[in-house]
């Protein structure tokens, strides 16, 4: 297994950086640490002048890339340098209360609107310039889950109350209500333009919808405890388990295709699916990304972490000859990693302190990647 170093940044760099170029008075600073398996952390300040970034350790070295990127690596501590990229916009949830911050959302593609919900039941919908459009109301728990029909005018949502709703963003109506489940809702993906949905939930099942009908067609028994997040593509139906497995299923045959981990080990907490290379991939809560060759559930043929913190969402990024995933972690780690003989991190998203990384949304961009989006326990959305 690969244990990789890693530098955090204060999230806020970027203010102290422009206050120094716009020649603002006062002292414009902000720290950063590295830190390297079984090596001494290191915590230095970087001060911002107009035309250079001065860092007080030099065991830390600092480069300025532009108003929104930070070159930062650490030769003392073997750590190579890597691109720390703030956000390009961020989307106040003004109407989610602070001490919960944003449990799930998603945005539509291309990103025009943004839904949101907390812990109170109910989810926002704003316009990405801020505007609050309309507010969906009627959940009687916490909102898990949410996510755009590929219209962008209609939402899905779930909920610890262990139903899954459809609403119009654009009034706020609530035409049809999926109940079937007895656990709370973890997760779920829209197939096709939505005519079909399939959900997973803490009572360890997986079902699929048909939303015109309100009617449950399958129900996978996957495990005895919970299902905390699943993969949909048309050759392969993905399950992260609470008991440690990654399950995979032939939707079309709808048995199981082969288990990767075990029963017993770390759960996993999240979980993707390279259809082009063949690669499945989870997140365990003890921190630990595992990828494996689909044909060869037995060997794992790939494992890292950043520190012990639990993986909470992994997201494909690119499918090419290297694969490419966004991690984000609970204690607010948001990186870009590619997958090929071994990992190599490309590219730290910064914007969240420690606050775990609630979800993470792609969508297509002309740029030399998709924007990323994610949020975390506080009350915003950033996209980068």
């Amino acid at each position: 297994m690969q244990v990789l170093g890693y530098i955090a940044v204060q999230p806020d760099w970027p203010i102290d950086v422009a206050n120094a170029q716009n020649d603002v008075e006062g002292e414009h600073k902000f720290w950063v640490s590295a830190y390297a398996p079984a090596e001494p952390s290191l915590h230095t300040t970087v001060r911002a002048t107009a035309d250079a970034l001065l860092v007080d350790d030099a065991r830390i070295e600092a480069q300025l890339v532009s108003a929104r990127q930070l070159r930062l690596s650490s030769p003392a501590l073997s750590i190579p340098p890597g691109v720390y990229t703030a956000p390009s916009l961020t989307v106040a949830c003004t109407q989610i209360a602070r001490g919960t911050g944003v449990r799930a959302f998603d945005v539509t593609r291309p990103g025009g609107l943004v839904v949101a919900g907390g812990d109170d039941g109910a989810l926002d919908v704003y316009e990405t310039h801020g505007t609050h459009r309309v507010r969906l109301d009627g959940h009687l728990g916490d909102i898990t889950a949410c996510m755009f029909f590929p219209s962008g005018q209609v939402v899905l949502s779930g909920a610890t109350d262990m139903q899954i709703k459809i609403w119009s963003a654009c009034d706020g109506s609530n035409p049809v209500t999926l109940v079937g489940h007895t656990g709370a809702i973890t997760d779920f993906c829209i197939i096709g333009v939505g005519k079909l949905v399939v959900s997973a939930a803490k009572d360890g099942r997986v079902k699929v919808w048909e939303c015109g009908t309100s009617s449950c067609l399958h129900t996978y028994d996957v495990s005895v405890d919970p299902v905390n997040a699943i993969w949909y593509d048309e050759s392969a139906l993905v399950a992260a388990c609470e008991d440690g497995r990654v399950v995979v299923i032939d939707p079309r045959s709808k048995v199981v295709r082969a288990e990767f981990g075990a029963k017993g080990g770390p759960p996993m907490r999240s979980a993707a699916f390279d259809a082009q290379n063949q690669l499945v991939i989870g997140g365990r809560a003890d921190g630990v990304v595992c990828v494996w060759d689909m044909d060869n559930p037995e060997d794992t043929k790939l494992s890292f972490r950043r520190g012990h913190a639990a993986v909470s969402v992994i997201r494909l990024v690119s499918q090419s000859n290297v694969s490419h995933i966004c991690v984000g972690t609970e204690d607010g780690q948001l990186y870009i990693a590619a997958l090929s003989d071994s990992v190599t991190v490309i590219e730290d998203m910064v914007a969240f302190d420690v606050n775990p990384i609630t979800q993470i949304r792609i969508t297509p961009s002309t740029a030399s990647r998709p924007h990323i989006w994610a949020a975390a326990q506080d009350s915003r959305v950033c996209s980068f």
